[in-house]
């Protein structure tokens, strides 16, 4: 996938992501059940700080090391983890925070070097996908994941 469809699809996932909680109020997107004890709310905390890993894990490559985020043994754990430090946190700040590192990501992959993104042998770590599947399958299919699960909760809830 070239630099410019990948810096598309980040937009449209992102985008859908935010069309999926037009109308919704704060104490809706703060109530749980949308996926497991899951609120609208802890889905935007995660998808955060999935974003937030894959920058750190561009900002390690960019410094010829391999990503961190590669050494995370159970995902189901880590999430577990980043749920209890969001829990807490206030709405605002969360969809602030996504916002931020949205942005992040989007400049960093602009800034990025296309052939280490398409590449498929540069990085071994990698075992011989491309950088830019990375960003696809932790951001963007990510994204398009929880936005089906939170329209499927709008249905239901008849939000």
């Amino acid at each position: 996938m070239r630099k410019n469809e990948l810096l598309d699809m980040l937009s449209i996932s992102h985008t859908g992501l935010l069309d999926t909680l037009t109308g919704l109020t704060p104490e809706q997107m703060s109530q749980p059940g949308v996926t497991g004890v899951w609120s609208v709310k802890d889905i935007l905390a995660h998808l955060a700080a999935w974003e937030a890993e894959v920058v750190k894990a561009l900002n390690q490559v960019q410094n010829r090391q391999a990503p961190s985020m590669l050494n995370i043994e159970d995902i189901d754990e880590w999430d577990e983890e980043q749920y209890h430090i969001n829990v807490e946190r206030p709405l605002e700040v969360i969809r602030t925070d996504l916002a931020g590192v949205h942005k992040m990501l989007h400049h960093m992959i602009e800034d990025f070097d296309e052939r280490a993104l398409i590449d498929n042998r540069r990085y071994p770590w990698m075992e011989g996908e491309p950088l830019w599947f990375l960003v696809e399958d932790a951001v963007i299919l990510h994204k398009q994941e929880h936005a089906e699960e939170i329209r499927a909760w709008r249905a239901k809830e008849k939000f």
